[in-house]
């Protein structure tokens, strides 16, 4: 008699299994790094946010077009002269439009960069 080739029954089940089990256990760490890595990008959007405020802010002679602490970065562009800010417009602009970075402050922000924590106290007020 030929003997068949194959996995049987008991095979296939502990196989799919281990699978099972090695899935049940990756999936909590690899989402855990998704969000570690949103976090990391909307802080590293603040930082080049915050810089280009900062060298606007430097380059500017006329203190009526200064950048406050309680601006908010969604109506920082009204604000801005477009010849000395266009950079700084362009960057407002390319932020995503999911970006939560356009409804804080630049004392918001600027907690963001500097301790990590984003709290949005005075941007609805």
């Amino acid at each position: 008699m030929k003997r068949k080739k194959g996995f049987t029954l008991i095979e296939f089940i502990a196989v799919i299994a281990i699978i099972g089990i090695l899935a049940a256990t990756l999936i909590p760490e690899v989402s855990s790094y998704t969000t570690n890595a949103q976090k990391a990008k909307l802080r590293a959007d603040a930082r080049i946010l915050l810089n280009a405020i900062e060298m606007y802010n430097a380059s500017v002679t006329d203190e009526n077009k200064l950048i406050n602490n309680n601006d908010v970065i969604e109506s920082i562009t009204s604000k801005v002269d477009s010849n000395d800010g266009k950079g700084l417009i362009d960057l407002i602009d390319k932020l995503d439009n999911d970006s939560p970075l356009k409804d804080y402050t630049v004392s918001d922000i600027r907690n963001l960069v500097e301790y990590g924590v984003l709290k949005q106290e005075s941007a609805n007020e």
